[in-house]
Formats: C-alpha cells, sequence, structure tokens
C-alpha cells in the first residue's frame, strides 16, 4: 500500500469515528425493588487445548429493565488471565453453550444493536461496587437481552473449569445511572525504535454535568502508560493513569470525585515506547496499536442520555504540577541481545547453577557444575550425596565481562560438587550454596579458600546446623545472612554475620495463597531499602514477601513453577523466569513488587526462547542474564538487553493533518474530502429512516467503532473495537 493510500484510510478511519456518534436519549423505567440479586455467570465446565485461549458464554437477562450495581469475581489468578463482561442485544451465537473468541466467533452478533463492554477483572481483584445509588442499566428496555462472559485461559486446564462472576443487580432504578466515556486516536505512527506520545483533546459541550468514578486503559504491545485530565480555566487535574502492560480492568479513582461539567476540557494521552525495527499504525492487527482510556461515570438518571467520546487529535503540554509521577521517569524494556555469544563463555561450561554480578556491575558472575549432573542416581532416598569423591577439580566460579562474554577471573577448584546458589554482597565477598556438600561457603575478596561455612559436610538435616540441600543465600548489609532451605525443608534460616543461627521462617504447604506456605524455597532475592525477602516458592508457583524479622507480608502467583528471581530496584519489579511446562511456556516476567501485578514478559521475539533457564540476575543498565541447566555442555547464558527510554523526551505525534505533509496534491485533498462526506451522508439516510419507523420520542442506535477485523493475536483482548451499532453504557 503506498503513502497516500495510507493516509487516506487513517482519515477515512478518524472521520468515521467522529461521523458515527451520534446521541440517543435513553428512556428509565422505574421498577418496584431495589432489593439486590444475584446473576450468576459461570464457564459449563469448560476445558482449554492451547496456551491463550478466550472464551465466551452468554447469560440471558430476563428483565424489562434491571441495574447493575456491582460484581463479585469468582475465579482466581492462578487459572485466569483476564475476565471481561459484555453486553449485548444479540450473542454471536446462538448453538453452542460456549464459544473460542478466535476461532468460532466474536463477541455479539454483527447485527447486534448493543455490543457494549461492561466490567473487566484480573489478577485476582476484588469485588467491583459501583458508588451508592448508580447502575448500569440492562434488560430489555436497554437493548441489552444477553450479558456475555469472556474468560481469558493463560495456560491449558488440566481439568474443567467453572470460572467466572456474579453479577448484582436491582430493578428499581437508581437515582444515577452509569455510562462510559471512550477516548481514542486514530492517526498515531510510531516510528522505529522511538518513544512518542499520541493525544486527543475535546470540548465538554453537554449541560449535564458527569462524574467519572473509573477507569480502564488499553493499548497493544508497545503502550507503556495511558492518562486523562480535566482541565477547567486553565487549571489541570489528573482523572487517571495506568499502565495497560498491567490487567486491563476498571480502577477506581482515588481522591475527591472530579466531576466534568460544560466548557471542561478532557485530555487524553497514550505513551508508547517502540522496539520494533518498522513503523507501526493504529490499525486491525495484534502487530498494530490501540490507544484507548475508559472512563467509567455516572449521571442523573432522569435526564441519562449516551455521550460521544473523545477523538480530536490534538497536542497538548501537561503543566508540570499535573504530570504523572512516572513521565518523568525512564521506562525500561528488554530485548534480545544479538550479539551476544550464548555459548561462548567456556567451552565446556556445566550446568549453571546460580548467577549474580559485582557490586560495581562491571562483572557477571558464573557458578556452574562443570562435568557433574544432577540427575535420579545422584542422591539417595536419604538425600544423601551417593558418590562423594565427585569434588569438581575446576574453577567453578566465573568472573565474566557482562557485555563481551569474555572470562575476565575463576575461582573455586576442589571445593563443591553440585554447586546451586550465588550472591555477592556490597563489599565484593562471594555467598555460595552447594546441594551436594548441604552447605553455604562464603569467600572473601580476592580469596580462595572460604572464610565461613554453614551446615554440616554431607549431613542434610533440619536444625541450627543442618541444611538439607541449601538452594539460595543473600546478605542484608552488615546484618544478616538469609538461606533458603531449600528442596527438603521448605524454610529461610537466619544468621547473623559470624555465622551465628538467629531464626528460621517458613513451613511446607501445596496449599496456594498462604503467606509464608512453601513447596521448595528455589531463590532469594532482597530490597535493602525496604528491608524486604523475596522467597521463591518454586513447585506453587509464587512468590512470598518477607521482613527481616520473618513476617510474611503477601504472596503472589506467577504462571509455572518460579525457579529464579532477582529485585530491579528502579522499577521497583521484580525479574521471575519459569521453566517450560506443559502449563506455561517459559518467560520472564517483571512483577511489581507492591502489588504483585506482572507488567511485562519476555522475550517479546516468539521466534526466541528459553528452554530450562534455572538462574536470573539483572545487572543496572545493561540487562538481564539467564543460565539454563537443559542439553549438553556448553550450557548457555541468555542475555536481555535493557533498553531505557526518557518520558521527558518522547516524540509527541503530529495531529493527522500534519501527518499528511505540504507534498500532497490539492487534488488528492480534494478526493479524499469528497470521500469522507460518503459516510455522513449515509449515517444522515440511515438517521432518518430509523427515526420514521421508530416515531417520535424513540431513540435511535448510535454509531461507534466498528470491530476492527483483525488476524487473532491471543496476546491481546478482543474488544479492541468497543462500540458496535451501539446503544451503549446504560
Amino acid at each position: 500500500m503506498s503513502s497516500n493510500e495510507n493516509t487516506l484510510f487513517s482519515l477515512l478511519l478518524f472521520l468515521s469515528i467522529i461521523s458515527h456518534n451520534v446521541h440517543a436519549e435513553v428512556k428509565v423505567n422505574k421498577a418496584d425493588s431495589d432489593e439486590v440479586f444475584k446473576l450468576p455467570l459461570r464457564m459449563p465446565n469448560v476445558t482449554t487445548k492451547e496456551h491463550d485461549t478466550y472464551l465466551m458464554t452468554p447469560v440471558k437477562v430476563d428483565y424489562d429493565d434491571a441495574y447493575i450495581v456491582g460484581y463479585i469475581p469468582q475465579a482466581s489468578a492462578s487459572k485466569v488471565h483476564h475476565i471481561l463482561i459484555y453486553g449485548c442485544t444479540t450473542p454471536a451465537r446462538d448453538d453452542v453453550p460456549y464459544w473460542d473468541v478466535g476461532d468460532m466467533g466474536g463477541i455479539c452478533h454483527w447485527n447486534s444493536e448493543v455490543n457494549t463492554i461492561l466490567w473487566a477483572w484480573a489478577l485476582d481483584a476484588p469485588k467491583f461496587d459501583l458508588p451508592d445509588k448508580v447502575g448500569f442499566h440492562v434488560g430489555r428496555n436497554a437493548k441489552i437481552n444477553y450479558i456475555l462472559l469472556q474468560v481469558h485461559y493463560k495456560y491449558v486446564l488440566n481439568e474443567t473449569d467453572s470460572s467466572g462472576v456474579d453479577v448484582m443487580l436491582i430493578t428499581k432504578s437508581p437515582p444515577k445511572l452509569a455510562g462510559i466515556y471512550l477516548f481514542a486516536t486514530g492517526g498515531t505512527v510510531i516510528p522505529p525504535h522511538m518513544a512518542v506520545n499520541a493525544d486527543t483533546t475535546c470540548k465538554y459541550n453537554e449541560e449535564l454535568e458527569i462524574t467519572p468514578f473509573a477507569y480502564r486503559t488499553h493499548t497493544h504491545g508497545l503502550g507503556v502508560r495511558v492518562s486523562a485530565w480535566r482541565e477547567r480555566e486553565g487549571t489541570w487535574t489528573l482523572l487517571g493513569s495506568g499502565d495497560p502492560r498491567k490487567p486491563q480492568m476498571f480502577y477506581l479513582m482515588k481522591g475527591d470525585p472530579h466531576p466534568v461539567r460544560k466548557d471542561d476540557i478532557l485530555h487524553a494521552r497514550c505513551e508508547y515506547v517502540s522496539h520494533r525495527d518498522t513503523t507501526t499504525r493504529i490499525g486491525s492487527t495484534g502487530n498494530d496499536e490501540m490507544c484507548n482510556f475508559y472512563m467509567m461515570f455516572y449521571m442523573n438518571a432522569t435526564r441519562f442520555k449516551l455521550l460521544d467520546g473523545c477523538y480530536i487529535e490534538k497536542r497538548f503540554k501537561v503543566p508540570d504540577y499535573a504530570r504523572v509521577p512516572e513521565d518523568k521517569a525512564q521506562t525500561v524494556t528488554f530485548e534480545w541481545d544479538k550479539s551476544w555469544n550464548t555459548t561462548g563463555i567456556l567451552k565446556n561450561m556445566g550446568q549453571i547453577g546460580g548467577l549474580s554480578h559485582t557490586p560495581d556491575n562491571k562483572e557477571l558472575v558464573v557458578f556452574h557444575r562443570a562435568g557433574n549432573v544432577w540427575d535420579g542416581s545422584t542422591f539417595n532416598g536419604k538425600n544423601e550425596i551417593v558418590n562423594k569423591d565427585a569434588i569438581l577439580e575446576e574453577d567453578v566460579i566465573l568472573f565474566v565481562d557482562p557485555k563481551t562474554g569474555n572470562v575476565t577471573r575463576s575461582l573455586g577448584s576442589k571445593h563443591f560438587i553440585l554447586p546451586h546458589g550465588v550472591f555477592v554482597d556490597h563489599h565484593g565477598n562471594l555467598f555460595v550454596t552447594d546441594v551436594g556438600l548441604h552447605q553455604v561457603l562464603k569467600f572473601e575478596v580476592n580469596q580462595t579458600e572460604p572464610s565461613l561455612v554453614l551446615g554440616t559436610k554431607f549431613e542434610p538435616g533440619n536444625d541450627e546446623t543442618h541444611f538439607c540441600k541449601p538452594s539460595s543465600v543473600v546478605v542484608s548489609g552488615e546484618d544478616f545472612i538469609f538461606v533458603g532451605d531449600g528442596y527438603c525443608n521448605s524454610r529461610v534460616v537466619k544468621f547473623n554475620m559470624k555465622g551465628k543461627f538467629v531464626a528460621e521462617f517458613g513451613k511446607m504447604s501445596e496449599k496456594l495463597g498462604v503467606p509464608g506456605g512453601m513447596n521448595l524455597v528455589h531463590d532469594l532475592t532482597i530490597s535493602h531499602t525496604d528491608r524486604i525477602i523475596f522467597v521463591a516458592d518454586r513447585e506453587n508457583g509464587q512468590i512470598h514477601t518477607m521482613s527481616y524479622k520473618g513476617k510474611f507480608k503477601s504472596v503472589f502467583s506467577i504462571p509455572g513453577d518460579v525457579y529464579a528471581i532477582d529485585y530491579i530496584p528502579e522499577i521497583r519489579a521484580i525479574a521471575a523466569v519459569n521453566i517450560s511446562s506443559s502449563d506455561a511456556p517459559s518467560k520472564v516476567s517483571l512483577v511489581n513488587a507492591d502489588t504483585g501485578e506482572i507488567s511485562a514478559v519476555y522475550p517479546t521475539d516468539t521466534n526466541n526462547s528459553f528452554t530450562m533457564p534455572h538462574a536470573l540476575t539483572y545487572i543496572k543498565n545493561i540487562g538481564i542474564f539467564l543460565g539454563e541447566i537443559a542439553g549438553d555442555s556448553p550450557y548457555p547464558i541468555w542475555k536481555l538487553e535493557e533498553i531505557k527510554h526518557d518520558a521527558d523526551k518522547r516524540r509527541e505525534t503530529p495531529a493527522l493533518l500534519n501527518v499528511l505533509g505540504s507534498n500532497i496534491p490539492i487534488s488528492f485533498l480534494v478526493v479524499i474530502a469528497v470521500l469522507a462526506v460518503i459516510p455522513i451522508a449515509y449515517m444522515g439516510v440511515v438517521v432518518v429512516l430509523r427515526c420514521s419507523d421508530r416515531g417520535s420520542g424513540d431513540s435511535f442506535d448510535r454509531q461507534g467503532f466498528q470491530k476492527l477485523l483483525r488476524d487473532y493475536d491471543s496476546s491481546d483482548e478482543e474488544e479492541d473495537l468497543v462500540f458496535k451499532n451501539s446503544k451503549v453504557y446504560r
């Protein structure tokens, strides 16, 4: 497609978005009960055969008028990635109890008068209550005859599932009705390897005051933040801001309400960071982009009407006092380092037990097993190493240049049998664990003999002087040593710096969501400023947060078995990796250290993947390194390069007409203008015909975003179009 044709497509899309939004008055019928009742939405004992499956099931709303006042999720993030709730006049299918959105059909039928998103859930979010005396209008009079449940199953289900939501309803009209105001852009162009803003601005011209109370953001793979503001008499107020890489659910707005009145100016901005080698545009596939900010609001029920969204692209500058804090931060992403030689570090590199780095970030520290391999014959039934003579003769602690992969120095010969975890403290002292020796050893800077040994050699146990296959170790500055113990004991053991036992924390548990209940402590990482230890609970697929005093605070669920973790203080995130399985492909997840939300997953390049990454470390301004234990020697070390993008230097995308440029012939612009009139004229005819059919006093349908026909991409949600022939958002 030529550049002129691309320009024509973008302009027609933009103009059609504007021209197809028609106001519709909503008739409010009083009912006789404000008693809350429950409409269960459940998947009918479904199974999945593939990762990233989106299933849909409809439930009929058998009322003339009903009003949604809340949602109670009945699902677990251990199975369900997210849930979306839609309202339709007619569902896409009525011949099956459920269907796959990607393979078998869409959401609402192509001629459904209403096709609207009503709610979203993810990551074990709690129940969602609308504000007091506020409800979404559904039922026959609202043209929402069906409420549809969409469940995104991230991984293959090993058993049937009936996840869903309880929709809480009343039949008496509340004093206020809820709606959704959509901000969207259609002409954004994102050049390769650039940071770009897409802005939209509109004046609110309605006489009716609305009160925003919740919001949801949506982009595709390049979006990093979406925000909206209200401007009144030159004063800006932030309405909401969210990271679209996090679960795309509705979040309640914080602080006092900020009503929107006539003559207020509304602004929204999508921020993108491109790591691609090609240009990206707003479009119809998962490889294209979207820019949406959904603003949930309420207004007086007796005067309720559907509102146009905001689609006018116009650049703006946010005053410093109204900026989102993250706007001034650097956005961090990671990409495969194609220049990194994964197997070139050492020709006889063994299984990678652990990875760390020196405090100056100039050396990657590799702890490998050389010629020893852990298999089913390594230990006996008492967890004792079978071959006590298999001491490794070579240096197995390597110091590596993280930019070139060259080994700069090494140590550790004749000290280890089965290396596992390694940690370097702020002085440069090495702490390592050996699961065959059942010990933890400390090597001071430039020393080849250990200065401290914890545990009893070759003796597994569970007391103050014995470990059983200790997996990991971290050190809290000058204070304490914490040992992850490990394969047999599922505990964290605390010592002072002289090696004296202080306490132990945690217990064996296969039950999910129990703070301190762990099934194989496989790795530890530490936040020195927060004085928190993060514990990788491998078999339960969880990360526990624990204070230095041993108080377990929270538990985060991660897809698959969590093998290795490292804390990234600059973005307050935990990098966590799992080993590939039938339930979860191997990925590095960036986990918010405060909330447990997964903000990003790597690699994004599907042509590259890990096999069995056993160890992980992050080196500031360089990247994430991962060590494998699968395959044969030399075992590879992978590198994800860190890419930083300064949001303050983000390029602002010109408005659509500026994108067209001045070198396009006037005759071509005339053709565009003529063609743009066609959808507007068509809509005029449709409106006249519908009004004549329905008679005076009835509302007519409002057109909005048409559904974007795209190659189905399971990494994105199906509502990329949001409105279709809709009398929406009751």
